[in-house]
C-alpha cells in the first residue's frame, strides 16, 4: 500500500487496486487534485484500474471543473468503479448532483455506509 497527502487530500492506494480517496476538512477539491491524483495512482500502479471509495471529512466542497475531470472519459481510463460515501445531507445532495448531471462513464454509486461501499466495489472487482 501506497499513501499520498497533499494540501487537499489523502490518498491511499492499496495492492489489490482499492484507493481509499479522503478530502480533507473545509477543502474546496479543484480539477487539479482530481488530476494529480491520478497521475499519483497511476505512477504508483501503470496499467491497472482502480476501485475508488471516495469519502470526505466535515466542511468539503467540489468545484465543478473537479466533477467534470472526474466522469471524463480520460479520467476514467484507469477507473474500473467509484463508490462515494457519506452520511452528512448536504454531501449527498452534491453526491447525487455529480451522479445525474456528470453521468460517470465508470460504474458509480453513492452509499451513506463505508462497509457497504467497500462491499460493493469488491463485488465489481470480481466482475
Amino acid at each position: 500500500m501506497k499513501t499520498f497527502e497533499t494540501d487537499a487530500y489523502i490518498m491511499r492506494v492499496h495492492d489489490d487496486l482499492l484507493i481509499e480517496f479522503k478530502v480533507k476538512k473545509n477543502i474546496k477539491l479543484l480539477d487539479k487534485d482530481v488530476w494529480q491524483s491520478r497521475e499519483q495512482s497511476t505512477s504508483y500502479m501503470p496499467g491497472k484500474k482502480f476501485f475508488v471509495l471516495f469519502e470526505v471529512e466535515e466542511g468539503f466542497d467540489v468545484s465543478a471543473d473537479a466533477r467534470r475531470a472526474g466522469a471524463s472519459e480520460e479520467y476514467s481510463k484507469h477507473v474500473a468503479a467509484v463508490a462515494l460515501c457519506s452520511n452528512q445531507l448536504h454531501e449527498k445532495i452534491i453526491g447525487n448532483l455529480f451522479l445525474k448531471v456528470n453521468n460517470p462513464i465508470v460504474p458509480t454509486r453513492f452509499f451513506d455506509d463505508r462497509v457497504k461501499a467497500i462491499e460493493w466495489l469488491r463485488e465489481k472487482q470480481k466482475m
